[in-house]
């Protein structure tokens, strides 16, 4: 058994640019941007500033919206909600080779903001999801929580995103996703 030394991982996050492959990058940086958010959501519903925690809305896709609460069910729903966002991360690395990643904090902003709008007004419209707010305050802890998302998931894309993610290949030529003389 290999044993794991921490200063070199430690070394390789603080460094950055190490994914080349762009849905592990996705994967990765949405699951991040996604606990994130959790952990936001979690400090405001403690706080009494919002109504719903996001575990709860998932797993209202499941299940019926007064057993969200339970233990087991608000862990499948915790489940839910990181897919969730980890399979919005692998959307957003196509969105930045496309867009480039200048204007980083604006594109992630509106990224959240688009993601909220799609999830959470769509969702709710459509009955996807059972459980609904009621107060307005939760709305705005919503479109807060989606923002962080969105700026938060943007930033790791940029700082984990090895160069050759998002070089572009000369007109007429094919892409190459790992040259040999990268930095």
């Amino acid at each position: 058994m290999v044993p794991i030394k921490y200063n070199q991982i430690w070394k390789l996050l603080k460094r950055g640019k190490f994914i080349k492959d762009s849905v592990v990058l996705g994967a990765a940086t949405g699951l991040i941007g996604s606990i994130v958010m959790t952990i936001s959501n979690s400090l405001l519903y403690r706080r009494k500033k919002t109504e719903i925690r996001y575990a709860n809305v998932a797993g209202s896709l499941f299940m019926k919206s007064n057993k969200t609460k339970k233990p087991k069910n608000y862990a499948l729903g915790l489940m839910a909600h990181l897919l969730n966002g980890s399979m919005i991360g692998v959307l957003l690395v196509p969105f930045y080779k496309k867009a480039g990643l200048d204007f980083i904090l604006l594109k992630g902003s509106l990224s959240g903001l688009f993601t909220w709008q799609a999830l959470y007004i769509i969702g709710q419209r459509l009955g996807i999801y059972k459980v609904t707010p009621h107060l307005t305050k939760t709305g705005y802890s919503a479109i807060w929580h989606n923002v962080l998302y969105g700026i938060v998931t943007s930033y790791l894309i940029k700082w984990l995103a090895h160069p050759s993610v998002f070089r572009q290949a000369p007109t007429g030529q094919k892409e190459n996703h790992y040259p040999a003389d990268i930095e």
